[in-house]
């Protein structure tokens, strides 16, 4: 109960206050794109990260479209052995049941998953590309919302009076934006 009295504050507004009648806004705000840092993002990955200041969602995007991409090549690279050994097996002078410790149905199965996996893995890429762009965009049309000082929450201890006249206990929840 002793908790649920405390006041929550926002943080501070990146604008400056010059004169008692002034208010110094960052230029960096009010010309910024969306639409040009989504361009930036779909051009060069990251860069719509770095043109809206997040510099440190840059590692984020090139780790995923790294892994991603690079799951994608491996386990292509790996289905082009296994259907090499399954086109060998199939294709030799009588039909090979097994080569190398492997039976003929392993390596079709290793085949075909390796297949599903490369896929998988190209689709992941592209929606994480796409993710990275989308990103970029709410982040740029988010750049200049402004929370303004006086924003908090405060609940407070109340006698509240109904309709009946009766008095009671209560909290009062209060919201100043």
């Amino acid at each position: 109960m002793l908790l649920a009295c405390q006041s929550i504050q926002a943080q501070p507004v990146d604008s400056l206050i010059v004169d008692a009648d002034t208010l110094s806004i960052d230029s960096f705000k009010l010309d910024h794109s969306p639409r040009k840092a989504a361009m930036y993002s779909a051009v060069f990955p990251g860069m719509g990260q770095i043109y809206n200041r997040k510099y440190w969602k840059v590692p984020i995007v090139y780790a995923g479209l790294g892994v991603f991409v690079y799951s994608a090549i491996w386990n292509s690279r790996q289905y082009r052995v296994y259907f090499d050994k399954y086109k060998f097996m199939t294709e030799s002078d009588p039909p090979l049941d097994e080569w190398e410790g492997q039976s003929l149905r392993e390596v079709e199965w290793y085949k075909d998953s390796h297949s599903r996996y490369k896929n998988l893995f190209i689709i992941i890429s592209v929606g994480f590309y796409a993710l990275q762009i989308v990103d970029a965009n709410v982040d740029a049309h988010l750049i200049d919302f402004d929370i303004s000082e006086d924003l908090s929450f405060t609940v407070d201890p109340a006698m509240l009076q109904p309709y009946d006249n009766e008095a009671t206990f209560g909290l009062r929840c209060c919201l100043n934006f």
